[in-house]
């Protein structure tokens, strides 16, 4: 979606945009063309009624349009010149047609309590034109809105090729299933070059979204989560909008660790550049099932230092360049104590061990966003446990977008 300009004209825009958030369809109506002078000394005559007609969308007088309110309109008999949309001290509102063509979308949320004026101007086949406007306000900002947990990447950053955007709305709100699709389609994605991809909900709190195949090297994403007013259903609103832009790096890094031959291997650009010995997680630890998982998975941080807890197995390590996996805890990292093991036997509480001086090698050769896919140690990937829409096929990550598969 591109965002920033402040109105509309037929020369970038369809002739209709239908179906907006807010509000019922308007009747059509039309200002007095005023009058001309006929030239032939008799006076002046009434200038000629414009047969398009135009409906807008949230109508004339509405009084509950929400700050994520978008803009709908209709052209009959005549064909769409112009749009605007201005506040109540006459500014343009900046913003631009959402991608599926139905509605314009201000570029960030409209203010509270606000009064704003939607002009569409069209024309009927004889060029005669006609401007509907639509005078509404906006609610009171609500009490109830909800904040989530925003894990994109930083503004500007270069980052790996398995790059995924993910959010979650704040713990112990689900967006309900029927509101599903009004919240996805709020969830702007763009890329240059453009390039295929869909969003996944884990659950109704947890989303992702990443590309059909990873992300061509050099790509620019720019991601705009369009929830700041939003209607989130059950009686919530969406607390702010949030946006990145960031980029993809021209070199491609992949790492493969494999349980049967206790190795990982190190990619870059395709070609093996480094094999590690490793050791993974142990089969049974303390009446417990230790195994490192299955999957593909991303780097998700990269952390110098880090202090390891675990309630679990009752124990707490320093250890350093840790790189982590998933959600719960599973990292490749420096592990000295493990150093007669790797390459020979999994005795990690999850965890993939690497020496001191090739987990500082690899924490300095991968990114946030590099993939990671470990195999054949018997334990799967749980859904949602770091971000995990990679290892899933493409069918099944279109199948849980409320929007492709719905």
């Amino acid at each position: 979606m591109t965002i920033g300009r402040s109105s509309l004209t037929r020369r970038g825009a369809l002739a209709t945009a239908a179906g907006a958030a807010a509000g019922g369809l308007a009747a059509a109506c039309s200002k007095d063309s005023g009058t001309i002078d006929s030239g032939d000394g008799g006076g002046e005559s009434e200038a000629p009624q414009s047969a398009a007609k135009v409906t807008v969308t949230p109508e004339d007088g509405a009084t509950d349009a929400t700050a994520a309110t978008e803009i709908a309109w209709t052209v009959e008999a005549g064909t769409f010149v112009e749009f605007t949309l201005t506040d109540a001290a006459g500014n343009q509102v900046e913003g631009d047609m959402h991608p599926d063509g139905t509605t314009w979308v201000p570029a960030s949320p409209l203010e509270w309590e606000a009064s704003y004026t939607a002009a569409v101007t069209a024309e009927d086949d004889a060029g005669v034109p006609v401007t509907v406007e639509s005078n509404f306000t906006t609610i009171a900002s609500p009490g109830n809105r909800v904040t989530i947990e925003n894990y994109l990447p930083g503004f500007d950053s270069t980052v790996g090729q398995a790059a995924v955007l993910a959010f979650r709305f704040e713990a112990g709100f689900e967006v309900p299933e029927d509101s599903r699709a009004d919240v996805e389609r709020r969830l702007f994605v763009g890329s240059e070059p453009e390039q295929e991809g869909s969003w996944y909900w884990i659950t109704g709190r947890a989303l992702e979204y990443r590309p059909k195949e990873y992300w061509q090297p050099g790509t620019t994403v720019t991601v705009r989560l369009g929830l700041g007013g939003l209607p989130l259903g059950g009686d919530r609103f969406g607390e702010y909008d949030q946006e990145t832009t960031f980029h993809i790096d021209t070199e491609q890094r992949m790492l493969e660790a494999d349980d049967d031959t206790k190795q990982l291997r190190a990619y870059r650009d395709g070609t093996i550049v480094e094999t590690v010995p490793i050791s993974l997680g142990a089969r049974e630890i303390d009446g417990n099932d230790a195994r490192s998982y299955s999957g593909h998975m991303i780097i998700m941080s990269r952390e110098e230092e880090s202090t390891f807890v675990s309630d679990l197995y009752d124990y707490e390590t320093d250890v350093k360049w840790a790189m982590r996996l998933t959600f719960s805890g599973q990292y490749i990292h420096g592990a000295p104590w493990a150093q007669d093991a790797l390459g020979n036997e999994n005795i990690s509480h999850g965890c993939i061990n690497v020496t001191e001086e090739m987990g500082e090698w690899l924490y300095n050769f991968v990114r946030w966003g590099d993939p990671v896919i470990v195999a054949n140690t018997g334990a799967s990937l749980p859904p949602g446990d770091g971000f995990t829409s990679w290892d899933l096929d493409w069918e099944q990550v279109q199948s849980g977008s409320y929007l492709t598969a719905n």
